[in-house]
């Protein structure tokens, strides 16, 4: 495991420091993953502080993305030989049945509004999201980890509450790695 990472120049990017230092440890925890010095969540939840000519915001994002489904992917193959099919398949229609209940609501009323004046997600495109998750849940449409990250809202006053909508894709994504290692195990 070894990146490089461009500079920003005199646009912002990453403290280089910081990004290094997380990723020392990460190359340690990838090189043992029986030491549990870091998991997927600990990826995906690092944030780094900016700075004129840092590291390129894009690139540590792509391969913080690798990385944490490197991570996650070890941590659920782990549960599914410590739980089992059966269990794992139930932990996995859990989290199925938490996003349809949410996506499934009605337009408008599927997360909670910020008060007037302040910005939260743009409720149409939230809704016309959760649209397609829906579909890929109902219907099994076609949905990767990928496209889920690369969903980008607009803001505006009264939105929906940004914590809750990202508390949903992080379940989602969760399920999606979820649904891609029980495909592993079926054939």
């Amino acid at each position: 495991m070894s990146f490089a990472f461009s500079k920003s120049g005199s646009k912002l990017g990453y403290v280089p420091s910081q990004v290094d230092q997380f990723l020392a440890t990460a190359r340690q925890q990838y090189l043992d993953p029986q030491s549990q010095i870091m998991d997927a969540a600990d990826v995906r939840s690092a944030r780094f502080e900016l700075v004129k000519d840092g590291y390129s915001i894009s690139a540590v994002d792509t391969a913080m993305e690798k990385l944490e489904d490197v991570f996650a992917e070890r941590e659920l193959e782990r549960t599914f030989g410590l739980v089992g099919h059966t269990d794992f398949k139930l932990l996995l229609d859990e989290g199925l049945q938490l996003l349809r209940d949410r996506a499934g609501r009605a337009k408008g009323k599927r997360f909670s509004k910020r008060n007037w004046p302040n910005r939260g997600y743009n409720r149409k495109q939230v809704d016309a999201f959760c649209s397609r998750i829906s579909t890929h849940l109902n219907q099994g449409e076609e949905l990767t980890v990928k496209e889920v990250r690369l969903a980008v809202f607009k803001t505006q006053r009264s939105g929906y509450a940004e914590y809750q909508v990202d508390a949903f894709i992080e379940k989602l994504v969760e399920v999606l790695q979820r649904e891609s290692i029980l495909s592993k195990h079926r054939g």
